[in-house]
């Protein structure tokens, strides 16, 4: 009888041992579970935003070009501006030197040579830069404005998947997916 306690004793002991490791294999294969799920959600994040980080990075690439192009022409209409001042400005020098020669030329043929001389240099002073090129400027000028504002939008989306990809998958797991 005794050795029948003793093998019942055995049995039961055996039994809560099973149970405990049962219960520890269960914990295991939760956490195996969780840890699946995780690697699950940070693939399809990466399936999805993968390529829509590679469509704006491309989008961006060609924005850049287009905010470098309408920037050199930019340029381009600035030195054209600054090149017809400056002509405009020597124009206006002369003018005033051959306003002196005139009032102190004597001779009548050079005087009237003086005088034609005067009525170019009238012109160029008066002339400037062209309404149609300060008009290109203005264009050209907004125009690069807007197309900043969008490089700009572009990078910020960029910067916002960037960190998407970067965030741990445990805090996407307790936000809902954003599709």
């Amino acid at each position: 009888m005794k050795s029948f306690f003793r093998l019942g004793a055995f049995v039961f002991l055996a039994a809560v041992a099973q149970a405990q490791t049962a219960s520890q294999d269960g914990a295991t294969l939760e956490k195996l579970l969780e840890e699946v799920r995780l690697l699950r959600i940070n693939l399809e994040k990466t399936a999805t935003r993968g390529p829509l980080m590679q469509l704006i990075l491309q989008r961006t690439q060609l924005q850049d070009a287009r905010v470098a192009r309408i920037s050199q022409q930019l340029d381009e209409v600035h030195k054209q501006v600054a090149a017809e001042t400056a002509q405009q400005a020597d124009a206006t020098e002369r003018l005033a030197k051959i306003e002196q020669d005139i009032s102190s030329e004597t001779d009548a043929g050079r005087r009237a040579q003086l005088e034609d001389v005067r009525a170019h240099f009238k012109t160029i002073a008066g002339r400037g830069p062209g309404q149609q090129l300060r008009a290109r400027e203005s264009e050209l000028a907004n125009s690069l404005q807007g197309e900043q504002a969008t490089l700009s939008e572009l990078n910020e989306k960029l910067d916002a998947l960037e960190r998407q990809l970067e965030a741990p998958p445990a805090a996407d797991a307790q936000t809902p997916k954003a599709r």
